[in-house]
Parts: C-alpha cells; sequence; structure tokens
C-alpha cells in the first residue's frame, strides 16, 4: 500500500505510519446436449451430434499438460471430452491422482474408456460420463482439462469461474479462455505423435476480490486506525486503492493466486528505507493476513483483518 511521510514522529511513530499508509481431454468430442435431457451412464444413449470432432490428444501433450497442473495424489481431475479416456487414466495411474473423471457425449468413447481404465487396473479410481458437460457438477474437481473449440471454451468459461472453487487449476489444450488470459503458456514442440508444436494454456481460477473491505489496524493499546481497501478485478489481475484518514493512495504490485492475496512497496521516509509487505486469504467475505513493516533496522508485523462491505457479484 502507500506510505505517508511524518515528519517530527518518533521511531515508534515512523514505523506506525509505514504500517497505516501501506493499508491507507485428451481426445475430444463435443458435450453439449443441445435440446435432449441430460443421460446417466446407466440410460439409453441419445443420439447427439458432437460440437467438436474426435481429435486424439498426443500423448507427448498429455504429459505436458498433467505436468503443467502438477497433478499429484490430492487431486481430483476432471477431463471435459474425455474422448478415450487416455488422460484421466494417466493422471491416476501415473501421478498417483485421487480420482479421475471423464465427461463425454459419445457412447462408445465412454465404454472405451472403461474398457481403457480397466486393462490399466484403475477402474476403481476413476469414472465416465456420458453428459453434457454444462450440466456437470464440477464442485469437487481440483483440476479441470479441456481440448474443445475457442467458442466452446468461452461458453463455458462462467460456469468455470462460478462452479469450481478458487485455487482450482485449468488446462486447455491449443485454446484460449478469451480475454481472460493465462497464467502460464507452454509449448510441446512436435515429435512422433505431433507434426506440429502445440501450445497448452493454464490458469488458477481466482477468487472473487473486486469491491470495499472495511478494516482497522492497531498500531498501539487502545489506538487503532480504520481503513478501507477498494479493489477493482478482471480475472486475476487486480488494481486496489487504500483509503485512510480521509485520504487514498494507489496499491502497487497485487497478485491474486486463487484465494490467495498480496501486495508489496518500499519508500523512503525520513531519509531512511522503508517497506511493507502483506500476505493474506480471502475467506468468503473476510480477508486475513499479515502487514510486516520495515524501518531502517526496525520491523514489526500487524494482524490485518477486513470485512468485505459491498456484495460479491458472479463473473
Amino acid at each position: 500500500m502507500v506510505l505517508r511521510k511524518q515528519i517530527g514522529l518518533g521511531v515508534m511513530g515512523a514505523v506506525v505510519s509505514l504500517s497505516l499508509a501501506f493499508l491507507g481431454g485428451s481426445e475430444r468430442t463435443a458435450t453439449i446436449a443441445q435440446t435432449a435431457p441430460t443421460p446417466t451412464p446407466t440410460e439409453n444413449p441419445i443420439p447427439i451430434k458432437p460440437d467438436v470432432p474426435y481429435v486424439p490428444t498426443p500423448e507427448t501433450v498429455v504429459t505436458e499438460m498433467l505436468k503443467l497442473a502438477g497433478v499429484s495424489r490430492e487431486d481430483v481431475v476432471y477431463d471435459l471430452g474425455s474422448g478415450d479416456g487416455r488422460l484421466v487414466v494417466t493422471a491416476v495411474k501415473d501421478y498417483g491422482a485421487r480420482r479421475g473423471v471423464g465427461v463425454d457425449i459419445n457412447p462408445g468413447l465412454v465404454r472405451l474408456s472403461n474398457e481403457n481404465a480397466q486393462k490399466a487396473g484403475v477402474s476403481d479410481r476413476v469414472q465416465f460420463l456420458q453428459q453434457d458437460l454444462f450440466q456437470t457438477n464440477l464442485r469437487d474437481a481440483s483440476v479441470v482439462t479441456l481440448y474443445l473449440l475457442p467458442e466452446i471454451n468461452l461458453k463455458l468459461r462462467p460456469k468455470l469461474l462460478n462452479d469450481l472453487r478458487p485455487g482450482t487449476r485449468l488446462v486447455s489444450h491449443a485454446f484460449t479462455m478469451g480475454d481472460w488470459k493465462p497464467d502460464k503458456t507452454v509449448t510441446v514442440p512436435a515429435s512422433a505423435g505431433s507434426s506440429l508444436p502445440r501450445n497448452i494454456y493454464y490458469w488458477v481460477v481466482p477468487e472473487r476480490v473486486a469491491g470495499d473491505w472495511q478494516g482497522r489496524v492497531e498500531f498501539a493499546p487502545g489506538r487503532s486506525q480504520p481503513y478501507t481497501l477498494r479493489f477493482t478485478q478482471q480475472f486475476q489481475q487486480v488494481k486496489g486503492d487504500a483509503i485512510a484518514d480521509g485520504k487514498k493512495y494507489s496499491i502497487p504490485n497485487i497478485t491474486l493466486t486463487g484465494d490467495q492475496l498480496s501486495f508489496s512497496r518500499a519508500e523512503k521516509i525520513q531519509g531512511q528505507q522503508g517497506a511493507v509487505q502483506f500476505k493474506g486469504r480471502i475467506e468468503g467475505d473476510t480477508l486475513k493476513g499479515t502487514a510486516s513493516v520495515k524501518w531502517g533496522p526496525l520491523a514489526r508485523n500487524f494482524p490485518i483483518v477486513a470485512k468485505r462491505s459491498t456484495q460479491a457479484t458472479k463473473w
């Protein structure tokens, strides 16, 4: 946040001023049922024309997608448009994912996926659904993978942002999410399984932080200062201001990763270099964290608790 120059303050006063200023699938077929009801795996298949053609993802790309997502034994991996199930099977068998779920509209591919899972010895930890991906419950996913089409990604984006928990990782083969910029982009070189280089895009679902947050920092027993944090947001990109003592200060260097929020500022006060760093977590409508203040040889930490005072809206 912002550091205000204070003339004539003692050492502790400068530290307090500094703190207040700081606060001041792998194989793809479309999974969209346009008019028919959503089938379950036990219902008779309903013939629906796929919106995305079935195109196998090279094994090298599958491997890089799972590496980029950082899949581990704690993860539940959903593959939307899962084809023959290779990504889900690989996630469980080779990366130790706790569970894998594939979603595809093609009943033949769902059957083939189940056969492949059985052959790989992971059928007890995977599930394949013949289902419209827009009707799929994604709440327990920690990783979601995609190989669809640009227009399908954009249509799916609101569901991913609103239904998935902040911190969920998304990986898309070949196609982006429009103006939601990826956190990382990796290019897989051409190989025996892929005649052309392939791009893979990675996002972390951000928490909604936009709005006003009200708090009060206690800098001495019985002495405190109210403040307002005001954030604007475009996905994981956040800008903000701090309002304290009737003045507004720009907050630089804001980073939002899932529900983790941090920012920092460095400035000289009375000839001494000062620095403030905040690290915290958003828990619903509460922002909790610590502001670490350093001024010359002195250092102090201030606990920060701010409450959201404006309604959080959907994406």
